[in-house]
């Protein structure tokens, strides 16, 4: 009949009161769970407004790589290397006939 009119409160104290062993254990216990609650938070929070801080940059580079980066077909490949070393077929000709002309001047 006594716990009928008590509120959980009081009925929470009073079980306190009589377990105090129990009490101190319980409430060490939710000290630590709430310092690691708090800890978790903070450690979300962090990550989270990194990512909003890296994002711009993320999203610039991502752009940048698709717009720029377009792999070229196979025939675009060959041609450009033939391309290439024509023209440095036409460098190495031309540095011969400069190296020729320095040794016939020498002579």
């Amino acid at each position: 009949m006594a716990d009928a009119l008590l509120t959980p409160t009081e009925t929470a104290v009073l079980w306190g009161l009589h377990h105090p062993y129990w009490l101190g254990a319980i409430a060490i216990l939710m000290v630590i769970g709430l310092q690691v609650g708090v800890s978790l938070a903070g450690q979300l929070v962090r990550r989270i407004l990194k990512e909003i801080g890296r994002s711009p940059f993320s999203l610039g580079r991502w752009l940048f790589h698709k717009t720029t980066v377009r792999d070229p077909s196979p025939d675009q490949k060959l041609e450009t290397i033939l391309n290439r070393l024509n023209s440095l077929q036409e460098e190495q000709a031309s540095l011969l006939a400069e190296f020729r002309e320095q040794l016939s001047d020498r002579e």
